[in-house]
This record gives C-alpha cells, sequence and structure tokens, in this order.
C-alpha cells in the first residue's frame, strides 16, 4: 500500500492506494482532517502567549499578596503595625507621602513608621535584570526616565523618593491638580526633545526605594532603639526588596550523547562550528574537479578570521571569499565552491571576536586556556542584577588585572544566545577531528562513532510514538521523568501549528494503521517549487543576496541609532523605506502626512495589514506597511476604502498613492478585496509553516522504518508537481464552485485537500526525478510537457477518485476544552482559555454595569447615545463631550477632550464641573446570566466581568415537556460547584460543543455537519462538514454560502444529535435509524 498526505497549518489530506510492484492499482481510502492551527486568526501569534501573560501576572499579584502578609505579620509582631486588623485598617487615612517625608527629620510613632514602610513595600521601584532587559526597548525607557528622576531630585533638593513625591503633591495650588504619583507610559516631548515620543515623565529604579528605606529606619532607630533593631530591619528589608532569580531554562540533550547541550556562547562551540565552515570550503575551477583545502590552507584561513582587525559592531567581524582566496594565492580562474551571490563572506568567531576586542580582553584573550576562557564567559551569562555585574567587574579586575573600564566592557561583551546542539564530549571529540584533517562534519561525525542525521534507532516501529521522542534534536527538552505525560516528559516542538499538526499525524497515521495496517511507502507533498534552472538559480541568489545586503545595511543604521538590531525593528525600517524613494515623502499611507526617521521607534507608528489579516489571512510584505498610529486605530478591520472612500480624508490618501509600490497601491482600491479573493488562494505564512511542518513530518514517518532493507520508504513531492497533474488529469473539476465553474482549485471544499493527498500518492520517485530534471534543463516548459505525457494509473482513475471523493465525511477535530475530572480533584486543573475579559464592572440599577475608561481613550461612538451599547453615565458630562468634538476626528479629537479637562471655565465662563478630569465613568446593560460575578467574603456580589465565550450548548426538557436551552460559559464549566439545571427534575435531551460534528435531518436526508458556534438565543450555526472558511464566507453578502441556523425547537424537529466521526472520516450514528 501507498499513503499520500497533504499536511496543511490547519488539515491533513490523506489518500492511500494498493500497490503491486510498486505501482498503485485500486483506490483503497481516502479523507480528510481538520483541525485548529493553534494561533490567534489576526495577530497569528500562538493561543498559548494571552494565557501566559495572564498566567505570569496572577503570579506576581499572589508573590506581592505573599510579601504583603509576610510585612504585616512581621511587623505586628515588631509592634509596627496593630495586631488588631480594624486599628490596622485605621492606619489608612493618614498620608504616608508626608509619613515619608517626616520620618527623615523627627520622631515617628512606630505604627506610623509601619505605614510609610507598607507603602514602600506597594511600589518597590523597578529592578533591572541585565540578562533579560539586553535590547528591550522598554527597560530603555524606564532607564532615561529612572536618571530623570534623578535629576529632578537634586533640582528639589530631595533625599529621597519619597519627599521627592510629598513635594510634588504639597506644590499644587489646587486639589484637582495635583500631580501623579503614578508611572504611567505617555507621549510627550522630554529632554528638550523637538519632537514628542514616548516614554515616562520618570521611573523609580529598586535602589531609590531601598536608599529611602535605609534612611528612614537610621532616623527612627533613634528613637526606638530597642524595637528597630538592625536583625528586625535585615529581616524586613528582605521581605520588602528581595527578588527572586530567574529560573534556568531547562536544556536538551546532545544529539549523541545523554549529556546537556552546552551554551551557544561556549568557546568550544563556535570554535567547532568556525572550522567546520572552513572545512567545508571547496576550491573549484573550469575544467578540473572541485577539491578540498589542504591544511595548510585551511589553517591559514582560520588564522586570517581569528587575527581580523575588530570593528565597532560585531556585525563587521567576517571576511569575504575573494579576500581569502588571495590569502592562500587561488589562481584567477579558481574560487570556492561557496562563494554564490548569497554567500560570500565568512564569519569570524564571535566569542573571540567579541572578548578580544581591545576595549576587553584583548590579545591576551588568546593566551588563556579553554578552561579559564570559559569560566569568564559562563559568570558573564551568569549576571542577571546591578549587584551581580558589579562583582564581575571586580572579579576581572583581580583575577585578570583588567582596567576598570576594560572590565566593564567586558561585563557588556555581546555574546551568542541559546543553546548548540551537542554537548561537551561530542563537542571536543567532533573538533578534535575536524582540526585533525580537512573534513566535513558528517565525516567528523562517523569517525566518532555517530551517524549525522538518521535518526531511525533500528527499532521496528508499529506505530508511531510522541514526536518528541523520535525528534529530539528539534524540541525543546522535557523533564525526562517517566511519571510526567509525553508532552512534559520528552518536550514540545515550540511552534504550535507543528506541534498541533504531528500530533493530529500521529492520530491518523496510526488509525491508518489500526484499519488497514502499515503502509510500504509514504508520499508527503512539500509547499515548494521544483528543480529550478541555473538562470532561475541565479535570479534567486541575486535577490537573495540584495535582501541580505539590505538587511545588514538596516541593521548598522539601527546600531547606529541605539536601537537593538532585532527582526521587528530591521522590518520597521524596510516598510519605512518602501513608503517611497525620497525620504522627504515617506507619507502615512493613511492620512498622507510624513513619518520621519526619528517617529520609528517612538510609539508614533504601527505596522499595520492594508486589507485586514482577519478577513485575507495575507502576512505578507506587500500587505503590510507603516503608518501613523492614531489612523490606524480609525481604520480598525477595515480596508483603506472602507474606512475613508467617501471621506475628504480620501484627497490625502489617493494623492499619496504614486509614492508606493504597485504591489501595495492596488490595496487601495474599491474592489481590492475582490481582487484579492481572486488572485491570492494561500498565504505565505501558511506556506511556510506548512513547509516545516512537512520536512519535520518526514522525518518522523520514517521512523517506522527501520532501514535495514536499504530502501526509504518516506519521500517528498514539491507542491508545483502536484498542481500541475491534478490539472493535466482533470481532478480540478471534481469540486466545482456553486456556480459550476471550475477553479484551479476549490478552497471552498475541504476535500480538496483529498484530490492533493491522491495525486500526491500516485507520484512515484521516477516521475519526481524525470520532472525535475526536465525542469532544469527547460526554464518553464519542460516540466509542464512532462506532466503533460503523464497519464493516470489506470483507465478509470478518475472516476475512480470521484467516486471515493463522495463518500468522504471530512472528520473535524472537536474543542472541548481541557477540563480533566481527575486533575481537578488532585487540584491540578487547567483552562481551555481566558475564562472572562478583562475589564472589571462595577454594578449598577436595573441590570447595569458600570466601567471607567480613561477621558482621551474614548472614541466618538463612545461618546454618541447608544441603546445597545455603553453610554457615559454623566449626561451632562455626555452633552459637554459632543459639544467639544463635533466634526473632529484623530488628533484633532484626542486634543479637544484633552483641552475641555484642563479648562477651568466653561464657554459661558462658568466653573468647569469636570476639570482635570482623567477617566469616564459608561454605563451599559449586561445580562446576570452573561456575567461573572465576584462576590466580598460577606458574599455580596461587587463588581463583575464579562464571560469571554462559550464551552457548551444543551437542551433540556422540563417536567412539563417543554424545551428549553441553556448555554454553559467557559468560567462557569472550570467551577467545581454542581452542574447548572434549568429544574431538578428535567432531562438533558443535547449536549453540543464547538466543533462538534451533529447529524440532522432536512428535506428527507440526513446532513452531516460541524458547529461553527453556539449561542442561548440564536442556536446553533452549522455548516456541512465539506464547507471551508465557512465563518467569514456567512459574512460576505456576495457569497451565497449561509450557515444553518437552528434553536432548540428547530433542532429538535430536525432530530439533531452528535455523530462521532473519527480522523479516518469514520462516522458512527447513534441515532440513525436502520
Amino acid at each position: 500500500m501507498r499513503l499520500g498526505l497533504d499536511i496543511g497549518t490547519n488539515s491533513i489530506g490523506w489518500w492511500l492506494y494498493a500497490t503491486v510492484k510498486g505501482q498503485i492499482t485500486e483506490v483503497i481510502d481516502g479523507g480528510v482532517r481538520i483541525f485548529s492551527d493553534g494561533r490567534d486568526p489576526k495577530s497569528k501569534a500562538s493561543l498559548a502567549v494571552d494565557r501566559r501573560a495572564a498566567r505570569a501576572q496572577r503570579r506576581r499579584r499572589d508573590r506581592y499578596l505573599r510579601r504583603k502578609a509576610a510585612l504585616m505579620k512581621r511587623m505586628a509582631e515588631a509592634g509596627l503595625m496593630p495586631k488588631d486588623p480594624t486599628e490596622a485598617k485605621t492606619l489608612e487615612l493618614l498620608d504616608p507621602y508626608a509619613l515619608r517625608a517626616q520620618g527623615l527629620d523627627q520622631e515617628l510613632p512606630l505604627t506610623h513608621l509601619g505605614r510609610a514602610l507598607f507603602h514602600l513595600n506597594q511600589r518597590r521601584g523597578f529592578k533591572s535584570n541585565r540578562k533579560t532587559d539586553r535590547g528591550d526597548n522598554e527597560s530603555g525607557k524606564i532607564k532615561d526616565a529612572t536618571a530623570r528622576l534623578d535629576l529632578a531630585m537634586m533640582a528639589r533638593g530631595a533625599r529621597t523618593y519619597g519627599e521627592f513625591l510629598y513635594m510634588r503633591r504639597s506644590s499644587a495650588s489646587d486639589p484637582r491638580q495635583v500631580q501623579t504619583v503614578r508611572t504611567r507610559l505617555s507621549v510627550a516631548r522630554r529632554d528638550h526633545s523637538e519632537k514628542e515620543e514616548a516614554g515616562y515623565d520618570f521611573y523609580p529604579d529598586r535602589r531609590h526605594l531601598a536608599d529611602e528605606f535605609d534612611r528612614l529606619w537610621t532616623m527612627q532607630a533613634r528613637f526606638h532603639p530597642h524595637v528597630l533593631t538592625d536583625e528586625l530591619r535585615d529581616e524586613i528589608a528582605v521581605i520588602i526588596f528581595h527578588q527572586r532569580p530567574l529560573k534556568a531554562p531547562l536544556v536538551g540533550l546532545c544529539l549523541f550523547t545523554d549529556e546537556e547541550r552546552i551554551p551557544s556562547s561556549h568557546p568550544l562551540n563556535q570554535r567547532r562550528i568556525l572550522v567546520e565552515t572552513v572545512n567545508g570550503l571547496r576550491i573549484a575551477a573550469r575544467g578540473e574537479p572541485a577539491r578540498s583545502l589542504t591544511k595548510d590552507e585551511r589553517d591559514q584561513i582560520i588564522h586570517a578570521l581569528d587575527n581580523k582587525k575588530h570593528t565597532k559592531t560585531l556585525s563587521g567581524m567576517s571576511m569575504k571569499l575573494k579576500a581569502l582566496g588571495k590569502l592562500i594565492k587561488l589562481r584567477s580562474d579558481q574560487h570556492f565552491t561557496l562563494e554564490t551571490a548569497n554567500r560570500d563572506a565568512i564569519n569570524c568567531d564571535p566569542v573571540r571576536a567579541s572578548l578580544s576586542d581591545p576595549r576587553r580582553f584583548g590579545p591576551r584573550w588568546s593566551t588563556l586556556n579553554a578552561e579559564t576562557q570559559w569560566e569568564v564567559v559562563k559568570r558573564i551569562r551568569a549576571v542577571q542584577s546591578e549587584v551581580e555585574h558589579d562583582a564581575l567587574v571586580e572579579w576581572l579586575m583581580s583575577a585578570h588585572g583588567l582596567e576598570s573600564d576594560a572590565a566593564g566592557e567586558t561585563a557588556h561583551a555581546p555574546l551568542p544566545e541559546g543553546y548548540g546542539r551537542l554537548g561537551m564530549t561530542a563537542t571536543t571529540h567532533i573538533l578534535s577531528a575536524l582540526e585533525k584533517d580537512v573534513i566535513p562534519f558528517s565525516e567528523a561525525v562517523a569517525r566518532c562513532g555517530w551517524h549525522h542525521s538518521d535518526e531511525r534507532t533500528g527499532e521496528v516501529l508499529d506505530t508511531l510514538p510522541y514526536y518528541g521522542e523520535l525528534l529530539t534534536r528539534h524540541v525543546i527538552p522535557g523533564s525526562y521523568d517517566k511519571r510526567d505525560d509525553a508532552v512534559t516528559r520528552f518536550g514540545r516542538i515550540t511552534n504550535p501549528t507543528v506541534h498541533i499538526g504531528l500530533n493530529q499525524l500521529r492520530r491518523l497515521v496510526n488509525r491508518i494503521i489500526t484499519v488497514y495496517g502499515k503502509p510500504d511507502e509514504m508520499v508527503v507533498e512539500l509547499a515548494r517549487d521544483l528543480k529550478l534552472s541555473e538562470d532561475q538559480k541565479r535570479e534567486v541568489q541575486r535577490d537573495i543576496k540584495k535582501n541580505t545586503d539590505a538587511a545588514i545595511r538596516r541593521g548598522k543604521k539601527l546600531e547606529e541609532l541605539g536601537v537593538p538590531n532585532t527582526g521587528a525593528n530591521r522590518l520597521v525600517m524596510r516598510l519605512w523605506e518602501d513608503l517611497g524613494q525620497d525620504v522627504m515623502n515617506r507619507n502615512c499611507p493613511y492620512s498622507g502626512r510624513r513619518i520621519s526617521g526619528s517617529m520609528l521607534f517612538d510609539g508614533s507608528c504601527d505596522v499595520d495589514h492594508i486589507l485586514p489579516y482577519s478577513r485575507t489571512l495575507d502576512d505578507s510584505f506587500a500587505n503590510r506597511t507603516l503608518c501613523l498610529k492614531e489612523f490606524n486605530r480609525q481604520k480598525t478591520n477595515r480596508t483603506p476604502w472602507e474606512a475613508w472612500g467617501d471621506t475628504d480624508q480620501w484627497v490625502s490618501i489617493a494623492v499619496n498613492l504614486k509614492n508606493l509600490p504597485g504591489n501595495k497601491a492596488w490595496r487601495f482600491a474599491p474592489d481590492a478585496m475582490a481582487r484579492f479573493e481572486g488572485e491570492n488562494d494561500f498565504s505565505a505564512r501558511a506556506l511556510k509553516d506548512t513547509q516545516y511542518l512537512s520536512r519535520i513530518a518526514r522525518a518522523y514517518l520514517s521512523a517506522l522504518y527501520d532501514g535495514g532493507d536499504g530502501r526509504s520508504h518516506v519521500w517528498v513531492v514539491p507542491g508545483r508537481l502536484t498542481e500541475m497533474l491534478r490539472r493535466h488529469w482533470g481532478l480540478n473539476s471534481l469540486l466545482p464552485d456553486r456556480d459550476g465553474a471550475v477553479q484551479a482549485k476549490n478552497r471552498t471544499d475541504h476535500r480538496h485537500h483529498a484530490i492533493d493527498a491522491a495525486v500526491v500518492a500516485a507520484t512515484d520517485r521516477t516521475l519526481i526525478q524525470r520532472i525535475s530534471k526536465m525542469a532544469g534543463r527547460d526554464e518553464l516548459a519542460g516540466a509542464e510537457e512532462v506532466a503533460r505525457s503523464v497519464t493516470p494509473s489506470w483507465e478509470n482513475f478518475r472516476a475512480d477518485v470521484a467516486a471515493q471523493l463522495q463518500r468522504i465525511i471530512v472528520s473535524h477535530r472537536a474543542d472541548h476544552g481541557r477540563i480533566d475530572p481527575g486533575a481537578r480533584k488532585s487540584g491540578k486543573d487547567s483552562t481551555s482559555g481566558q475564562l472572562h475579559n478583562d475589564t472589571a464592572y462595577g454594578l449598577s440599577r436595573d441590570g447595569m454595569v458600570v466601567s471607567r475608561k480613561p477621558l482621551l481613550s474614548l472614541s466618538s461612538n463612545d461618546i454618541a447615545v447608544s441603546k445597545r451599547g455603553a453610554n457615559i453615565r454623566d449626561a451632562d458630562l455626555q452633552l459637554h463631550l459632543t459639544r467639544v468634538t463635533q466634526g473632529l476626528d484623530g488628533k484633532a479629537f484626542e486634543n479637544a477632550l484633552s483641552d475641555f479637562a484642563n479648562a477651568p471655565k466653561l464657554p459661558d465662563q462658568s466653573d468647569n464641573p469636570y476639570f482635570g478630569l482623567r477617566r469616564v465613568r459608561l454605563e451599559e446593560p449586561l445580562q446576570e446570566s452573561a456575567r461573572v460575578q465576584v462576590a466580598d467574603r460577606n458574599g455580596k456580589v461587587f463588581k463583575a466581568y464579562k464571560g469571554d465565550s462559550n464551552h457548551c450548548y444543551e437542551i433540556w426538557r422540563l417536567p412539563d415537556g417543554k424545551i428549553k436551552p441553556q448555554v454553559i460559559t467557559t468560567f462557569e464549566a472550570h467551577q467545581s460547584a454542581p452542574a447548572r439545571r434549568p429544574h431538578p427534575a428535567a432531562k438533558r435531551l443535547l449536549r453540543i460543543f464547538k466543533r462538534d460534528m451533529v447529524a440532522i435531518e432536512r428535506n428527507g436526508e440526513t446532513i452531516i455537519g460541524y458547529v461553527q458556534s453556539l449561542h442561548v438565543s440564536n442556536g446553533l450555526f452549522i455548516a456541512p462538514h465539506y464547507e471551508a472558511n465557512a465563518d467569514a464566507r456567512s459574512r460576505d453578502k456576495s457569497d451565497p454560502f449561509r450557515f444553518f441556523q437552528m434553536a432548540a425547537g428547530t433542532l429538535i424537529k430536525a432530530k439533531a444529535r452528535r455523530v462521532h466521526v473519527d480522523e479516518m472520516g469514520r462516522l458512527r450514528d447513534p441515532g440513525r435509524t436502520p
């Protein structure tokens, strides 16, 4: 048997043929499996990102509460805080800023000192982590604001941060104009800057608070020497200021031994990489066979790389291959085989280049042995705090005799991040073999007794195990504890799409093996082109070279600006350059306003998808642009034409279009979405994920075969070949669209994945080689000509494929969340996502809830009166804001709000009752059933949240025979209380989860579909099992597709029931009548 697999980011098409002597003879089975790709539809970030951020926030909150409780307990024991909670509560009436200032000069009662110390604990200042803050824009803003605070304290003559805040508050003439003491990110002109930029006015460092603690304690200890002892001071200081060090990450195992991998910055690791790279050079000339370097030539090149003159940044530490050729005296007709358009240089050893810099160790670095070098690097890597940094500088000065400046530069030395693939033993042995002879990595590994690429163990596997057991070089490490589940034990691939895809592949392939046995051969489609001709290769290399040079140039520019040289920042630079050839004409495409180079990284700009990503899934560079943040907010989830096409602003947009490239300008047209639908069938991001997934899948599937017969049982087919054969064999017409039109591929029908898999499985290696060879010789027509000449394997091939397509039931992976009853009992329950929205609402009258929103964050919709949404609670304020913002938008709208809040008088010269306003209360209706309510310890509900999603939909029959639907929210499903019932004697007739597969009786036939969404009032939204992209198509008025929307009564009449469809698409319908 031969199994063909079309593996995508959220789908797997599969097809199984019977084979005789390597030739397919008949169709056995085929199908499609659909699943989520684990990414947010708009940002494409992992769905785990938000959960991880929320979890980190909860942990920080929990640590603060534990610190607060420990501090209160210890101060109560020492007499710094009343033991009676009621008495302690009265201390809240004291002004803590006044206490912190007065305590520097005069005696405070012990409980008043305790109140001041408690206030220090509430906001204890920023503590930099030197390891995580490298290249972090936010930490840079904080450090600038900290320096700004030092200057402000000196100017005011404030001895401590608390005294500085007290002075700021006391200087206000009007209580409503008291300057804020909280540190908030804002856009303003600072430090005599000519432009506004994002930053903080000031930001306290941990040292400010620690210094204030010491000053307060020292002064008050004079008045209370028997209580305020040095031992108590140390205890309380640890409670308030201690910050645990970061946990060391788990490190994976070596590819060849059971040792942990060594860091990338280990000198031996970088040495091995350098020698391996130089050993790979080969010298070629016309009419002569390519040869390896001699040992002397190799050593000359390495010596030259090791002794290259240092440049300002590490990015310049490389040597051109042509220069290296001159060094070893190559003839004019000779060249290195690595010398291509995109590879014309070799990088120096980055660790050696960094630490042998004259500003650091200089030439002395080469005199240190490997152990001493690693000791220095290890200490640099370990630094997390300023204290550790200072200790490292002192150690470098004492142990290695460095001057103060050199030691400081060394402590800041840039080093490679992360870990390599090898352990210490393997690195040492392989490096020794590479240095002994000029051999490639594979031969060096073989001489050490290992194999460099064969991941097969020789064990014959009947089914696929969890991929982490086999693909050890691709996963982050696990616990390796046999008591843990497979993912925790063996680790996982960090790309969520690939992780989910491989797990679904395992389930599908193992199911096929269970039903039909292990296939003799497997073929996987890879989303890549056929073999390129020489001209095409040169063109591709020129493009790569051009893009690489441009990226290097942008990186150097960023370093000159003091901005981290990251991929995201280089993208911003590239998008800015793409706005126009002339720097003076690089304008925001949505407003026509100029974007200067100084605005790129100050918070003024956003990277935006021209055509909304949520509607196009197009994350290509051509669909991205750089724009002003305020206009991106106005655009929301619309195309430029939809946002401004009928407004006066379109004039400015249209005038600027001449500066944009053609592949972006057309996206501003009124029919841009229609054009996109016709021209773009697949997103570039999905293509990249698919390529990665296909390559990994090939290695994973190969583990089913021990390789003992010397054959390769798994091979890859280029996606371009699949497209040509599908077209020439007439398979595109098997799935026409609703109008009967034949498209290149009908992506509105999930079964097109099965057609691809049928073609993939019909493609043997002989055909691949034949077509690739022709494509390489005849640039464009060769592959098409061969594909046209290839006939299907038997006469009724197309009819047999069509017949199997009609039998296919597309299998959808249901979303039942992650509630584990067993884990819940043991206290290890986990959530399936966010349980409620972030905004907290206060409870008001008649089912209304109230929230607060910053004044400057209001939009015109917030101010306008709405019958269904939120409205400003204060009717007079709503009228005033309507008056001042009438007809304004963008920056003018925001300025109008700010001016209103800062005006002491109204236009009629009466006092402005809203002078100094910062936040506005919004009131809106929120049904009790949709609330996540929070009660105090007495059971009184005092706030609520909106539930974020629904867990399942239920239909119950009450004792009187009536039908009652109800929706269980995700929050409710995770509570330990008994499940909600509409009546104690009610009988549950149906429970449905999102993406469940259901059967309904409609117009005399049984329809199998999947549940797209569920609502308590609207019921279920169901799509036939084969319909793809159903949600977006249902919202598109031009598309005739619509969901089956069925409320509880309709569902009962349609005999709706949940059915089970396994990974292969085999149906088990418990409600089917014989």
